[in-house]
């Protein structure tokens, strides 16, 4: 039992490591917010163009904008979550986003529409729902095997893919409105006890990062068969001196690369089979089927990675990404389909929990908010440029084609950044 800021005691086996109760924490709260945010605009996006008249580039403006305002707060976010700890600042994330799908089931104009998904969702994302937050205490309960446990976090994002099929029946059935109301009880729901059990860092608890004894309880534990993650060593560049280091920025721009295409691909995968002839219900299984294959790849490659160098796991990734999209783009039909699913959903899945990890090897756990903060605004351009470029491109040429051809370029750009990801040399 939980109580206060206590968490069970650190004893010598039989025990579940806490860092993974956390990970469940992060499993469950990306399932959420995948399914009625990251892969649930998909869902949401016809009916709105439908009842609106709104054109494709106006309403894929508000995810332009939001990516904007998500960059620029990412910085302060991530010293916040540096500094005060992610759980104070996920309970700030719950209550706006909440609020925001509640009010956002209100809408009858674009600006209230911006307004509300901006001020309230947008902002509720990168203060806790969006998943940064849990990953910063991830970062800081694992070192040895934070690509796994990056990977089991991330599933929820697979599993929030999986519901955006009843999401899409639910609205056919009862509305768009209703669904957003929905989704804001489940925010509430889920959310709040769920922020309850995420603690910042291991050792004010009598952990270590993995879960190692520390030195003073192995003094009566069996030495042998306890490895103390205290004696290694452990670097930590601080946020001045990764501005030095050229591993920083090809990370970062390695991100914005693969940005582009993710959250893009994620919010117009179903307009685009819909464009082809399907249906809501039936484009939604595509992209659930999608989500779910790429649920091992997130725990597999994740697990690569704590094996073999993790940027030439994610060069592999980029690869498949690569033929995948272009399969799907050029090859209407079946095969197509069939072909994307199989390359591009594993491994576009697999690359996320690599990110962080990347970033938590190469820099530390010390400032790993703050660094992922300041990683974050050099992805604005594809933030910022993704969907509107996509939205612009069908209502400019009625298919989404050119565009999609366009991202799979963008991985191309991605593979050649993350191989001269090098690691960096210990601060001095």
């Amino acid at each position: 039992m939980i109580e206060g800021n206590s968490i069970p005691e650190n004893k010598v086996g039989g025990k579940i490591f806490y860092g993974w109760w956390i990970v469940v924490v992060g499993n469950v709260m990306r399932t959420v917010f995948a399914t009625f945010n990251y892969y649930g605009f998909s869902a949401f996006f016809n009916p709105l163009v439908e009842q609106f008249g709104w054109s494709r580039a106006a309403l894929a403006g508000v995810l332009s904008l939001s990516r904007l305002e998500g960059g620029l707060m990412a910085l302060p976010a991530g010293i916040l979550f540096d500094k005060i700890g992610p759980r104070k600042m996920m309970y700030i994330g719950i209550t706006l986003t909440g609020t925001g799908f509640i009010l956002l089931s209100r809408t009858n104009s674009l600006v209230y529409f911006y307004a509300i998904f901006i001020l309230f969702i947008q902002v509720g994302a990168s203060f806790g729902m969006g998943g940064v937050a849990v990953d910063v205490a991830i970062a800081n309960w694992f070192r040895k095997k934070r690509g796994r446990a990056m990977g089991f976090a991330t599933m929820g994002l697979s599993f929030g893919g999986v519901l955006v099929t009843p999401l899409a029946l639910f609205i056919t059935q009862y509305g768009w409105r209703s669904a957003l109301i929905v989704a804001g009880i489940i925010t509430f729901f889920l959310g709040y006890p769920l922020a309850a059990l995420v603690r910042h860092r291991p050792e004010p608890y009598g952990y270590l990062p993995d879960g190692d004894i520390p030195e003073e309880k192995l003094d009566n534990a069996d030495k042998s068969g306890n490895g103390n993650s205290a004696q290694d060593e452990e670097v930590n560049f601080s946020p001045w001196q990764v501005l030095k280091v050229r591993a920083f920025y090809a990370i970062a721009f390695t991100f914005m690369a693969r940005q582009l295409v993710s959250t893009s691909v994620a919010v117009f995968l179903i307009p685009f089979l819909q464009e082809r002839g399907m249906s809501l219900a039936q484009a939604a299984v595509v992209l659930s089927v999608m989500a779910l294959l790429g649920a091992p790849g997130r725990v597999i490659f994740g697990w690569l990675g704590d094996i073999f160098p993790k940027r030439y796991v994610m060069a592999g990734c980029f690869i498949f990404q690569t033929i995948g999209l272009v399969m799907f783009t050029h090859i209407p039909g079946t095969w197509g389909i069939v072909l994307f699913l199989i390359l591009y959903a594993p491994t576009y899945a697999g690359v996320l929990p690599l990110i962080p990890a990347i970033q938590g090897e190469y820099f530390g756990r010390q400032w790993f908010g703050t660094i992922r903060g300041m990683m974050t605004p050099i992805t604005l351009i594809s933030g910022v440029v993704g969907p509107v470029f996509a939205g612009t491109v069908f209502d400019l040429t009625g298919s989404y084609k050119f565009a999609f051809t366009v991202f799979a370029f963008s991985l191309i750009v991605a593979l050649l950044l993350i191989l001269t990801a090098k690691r960096p040399e210990t601060p001095v």
